[in-house]
């Protein structure tokens, strides 16, 4: 699988608050983003009874 980017703006603080939080729980904002992603694709699929696709 090929890897992708999605480039967002944000605030400065923002981004210092997420990256404090993640580091205060050990996380990686890279990987919560994705889960996150991965989390609302699926609700959305079990919302409108579509299959998941993995």
């Amino acid at each position: 699988m090929k890897r992708q980017q999605i480039n967002i703006r944000i605030s400065q603080e923002l981004k210092e608050e997420f990256y404090s939080y993640c580091k205060k729980d050990h996380l990686k904002p890279s990987r919560l983003i994705r889960h996150w992603i991965k989390e609302t694709i699926e609700a959305d699929r079990v919302k409108n009874n579509r299959l998941s696709s993995k």
